[in-house]
């Protein structure tokens, strides 16, 4: 199946219009009526994702409404534009009444240019044709509704209605006096008392923690909004009622939008799958529950719309059955649709981000939110967000490193002249949570009581959280285990541990790891097995954990055997189940370990597996055991489990095209010349298995001393071209090498 063109996205400008005679007064409206007309009809294209009007608002200018920023002018990648990574931005050009030709300009994020022309016997016919013609020149099909076929005396007589009330708003308005206020930020749930470790099977970090949904802050919309004074009384209904049939919709939409005032079910009366209109009347009813069929209506209305598609997810606090309910595959696909027609909006970036941590894809989410933070580094709201992911992949530093560089950014400023806000003092909450759970216990302490000192009253719930941290024994207990781990005293870990049990996975792996490195393998079945297998602490850092303690145990002295056979089951368990995690290096290290391992234990494995015929989990569990193990070469288990393919070679040409220097070209092929799969052959026959498997880690040990020998942190671009020339030759050799007989070469390029 091939994959999924990405969206066009676009931006539709104000037209250039020139109006002769009488109604030269309302160009301004002309232009208006055709840019909203233009974005009525693209938007219900599936494969546009036009910026709606409402994200330009009209905005009172020489007593004309007008959108604002889009306007003549404006380009792909001005202030404005820039954030929202538009593909192109278009707009009309045309001549009324007297004009006999319509022009499409579009302008690229490169800034070149083109134009579409086209002659037609009206104004409406003329403007299909360019938009086709613009839609073909991107290779995109036709729009599915065309565009009215009106003349331009239709186009004026329909403007002639509504332009004078429009003019006498647009007067009365007054000029903007400042920015809309961020909303106060939500300091907690009184009813929550917090949570204290070891009272059940949630994480400890966790209990410790802040609740995610406490303290968010709410700045409001990316791009400050001027503030408008709407009129008091209801001027549009009469107006409305007077509309000629000529554009008769666009004319609805553009009162809507200049008098703020609802005309959904006008539109509905002459289009029932209007989206906007639809969508209006979903907001409407949510309150009630949301109404999934009205919503599906919408989205098949307009495909690549964003904000629909961000609320296609069941709340959480629902128990009933809603009907056309979306699954939870549906909601992590509209989410990623929603943030790619719409990168810059980031309430659209943060509800993907918690759709794809609630999946179990937190690294993707915390890409996706990093990618985000370069537009939105300036608002304390994108930190807070990817704070909270970090909670969710168990990387403590990676979250600590985050949470520090937030603080710099954000947090509470150091002056006692300057006043602190509530969105910097939740920054700092979350530092010390960070702190909290890499066991510094005491510096946590100190943060949060310095952050919360007479603010008591209004954060109820942290200051519980405080008292609990300094009154309650255990925290002293799992913040004695978890620092003794991260400053290589594994021996405090098990210590901590022997006071306080491990209350999550991340605790059960510091366990493992620490009982290992104490010598204690043979406590290691055990251990996974009480807390494991038995408390449900095996998400994947715990079984990552699991698989090289229970091989170490196994190669241990007098080991049991089948400890090998129950760590090669868990590795195996955690590449097929946690495929978006980013432990590509955690499953290699754990390879090492399995180049060790008694060939005849993964025979029996992958033998009992082809005997019940899962000829697809055998050839995933082989292919970790051709990898790494040199045994499997002779293997006729793991030649039958991998099946019979055709060897391919990497064609060097394939990768001509890297911009990179030649002297670093040559120093880079060197480096994989000397780990080829024939010479790793030749040797085996030579010198024993031993020869591949020195060669893979030779590969392994020097790549990053040759990338770093052609270039220099001084050189972040060259840095960078020279990294992914490395890893462009890592992942074509191995995937050649996957085709070839098996060799722990395969493995140091699968590393690398």
């Amino acid at each position: 199946m091939p994959a999924l063109r990405k969206p066009h996205r676009i931006a539709f400008l104000a037209p250039d219009v020139s109006v002769e005679g009488i109604d030269a007064a309302y160009e301004a409206e002309v232009a208006l009526l055709l840019w909203v007309a233009c974005i009525e009809v693209c938007q219900r294209h599936p494969g546009l994702a036009v910026y709606d009007a409402e994200s330009t608002p009209l905005f009172p200018q020489d007593a004309h409404f007008v959108p604002q920023h889009a306007v003549l002018g404006a380009t792909p990648t001005d202030a404005f534009f820039a954030t929202t990574r538009r593909d192109e931005l278009l707009w009309l050009e045309l001549a009324l009444p007297k004009g006999n030709a319509v022009r499409l300009h579009a302008i690229k994020r490169d800034g070149s240019r083109e134009s579409f022309d086209a002659l037609g016997r009206n104004v409406g016919e003329q403007i299909q044709q360019v938009l086709g013609a613009w839609l073909t020149a991107r290779g995109l099909t036709a729009l599915p509704r065309r565009f009215d076929h009106v003349s331009a005396d239709e186009i004026l007589a329909a403007v002639r209605v509504f332009a004078p009330l429009l003019v006498e708003q647009a007067r009365l308005w007054t000029a903007p006096s400042g920015v809309l206020p961020s909303s106060s930020i939500d300091a907690g749930d009184d009813d929550d008392d917090g949570s204290e470790p070891g009272d059940g099977d949630g994480d400890a970090g966790d209990d410790a923690a802040v609740d995610d949904t406490a303290g968010d802050v709410d700045d409001g919309p990316t791009h400050e909004q001027p503030v408008v004074r709407a009129p008091r009384t209801k001027l549009a209904r009469p107006v409305a009622n007077r509309l000629l049939p000529a554009l008769r919709v666009p004319a609805l939409r553009v009162l809507e939008l200049a008098l703020h005032e609802e005309l959904g079910d006008l539109i509905l009366a002459l289009d029932a799958d209007h989206p906007q209109a639809l969508f209006a009347r979903y907001l409407a009813t949510e309150g009630q529950g949301k109404d999934f069929a009205l919503l599906r209506r919408v989205i098949a209305a307009a495909p690549c719309w964003a904000r629909p598609l961000g609320e296609l997810v069941v709340d959480e606090d629902d128990d009933e059955e809603t009907p056309l309910a979306p699954t939870d595959l549906e909601t992590v696909a509209a989410a990623a649709i929603a943030a790619l027609c719409r990168p810059a909006h980031l309430d659209v970036i943060e509800s993907i981000g918690e759709h794809l941590r609630e999946d179990g894809r937190a690294d993707e989410a915390i890409r996706l939110m990093e990618r985000a933070m370069r537009l939105h580094h300036h608002e304390s709201r994108a930190h807070i967000s990817l704070l909270h992911l970090h909670r969710a992949t168990d990387r403590v530093g990676a979250w600590l490193a985050q949470a520090h560089r937030s603080g710099r950014v954000h947090g509470c400023p150091m002056d006692p002249f300057r006043p602190w806000y509530p969105d910097q003092i939740q920054i700092d909450l979350l530092v010390a949570d960070a702190l909290m759970n890499c066991g510094r216990l005491d510096e946590a302490i100190a943060l949060r009581g310095n952050r919360l000192e007479g603010r008591e009253g209004t954060w109820p719930r942290h200051t519980r959280i405080l008292a609990s941290w300094r009154k309650d024994v255990r925290f002293v207990a799992w913040c004695y285990a978890r620092e003794g781990y991260f400053r290589g005293d594994p021996a405090r870990a098990v210590e901590g541990f022997g006071r306080i049990e491990p209350d999550d996975s991340l605790d059960l792996a510091i366990f493992l790891d620490s009982l290992v490195a104490m010598g204690r393998e043979a406590e290691v079945p055990l251990a996974w097995a009480q807390f494991g297998l038995g408390r449900g602490f095996d998400g994947p850092v715990a079984r990552l954990a699991a698989a090289r303690c229970l091989m170490a145990a196994g190669s241990a002295p007098g080991g049991d055997p089948a400890h090998w056979r129950r760590g090669l089951e868990e590795l195996w368990r955690v590449e097929l189940t946690e495929p978006g995690r980013d432990e590509h290096v955690a499953i290699a290290r754990c390879g090492l370990l399995l180049s060790c391992m008694p060939i005849e234990i993964a025979e029996t494995a992958l033998a009992e597996r082809v005997a019940n015929g899962a000829h697809a989990l055998a050839r995933r569990m082989a292919r970790a055991v051709a990898d790494f193990v040199p045994a499997a070469a002779k293997s006729s288990i793991v030649q039958r489990a991998l099946g019979k393919v055709t060897v391919v070679e990497l064609d060097p040409t394939s990768l001509a095209s890297f911009p990179i220097e030649p002297a670093s070209r040559r120093s880079i092929d060197a480096l994989f010349g000397d780990a080829r799969l024939d010479d790793a052959t030749a040797g085996d026959a030579k010198s024993g298995e031993g020869d591949a498997l020195a060669r893979a880690d030779r590969l392994v040990n020097r790549w990053l001393d040759v990338v770093f020998a052609i270039a220099t942190e001084e050189d972040p671009a060259a840095l960078a071209n020279a990294a992914a020339y490395t890893a462009a030759q890592a992942i074509g050799r191995y995937l050649a090498a996957t085709t070839a007989p098996p060799s722990p070469l395969a493995g140091g390029l699968r590393t690398v």
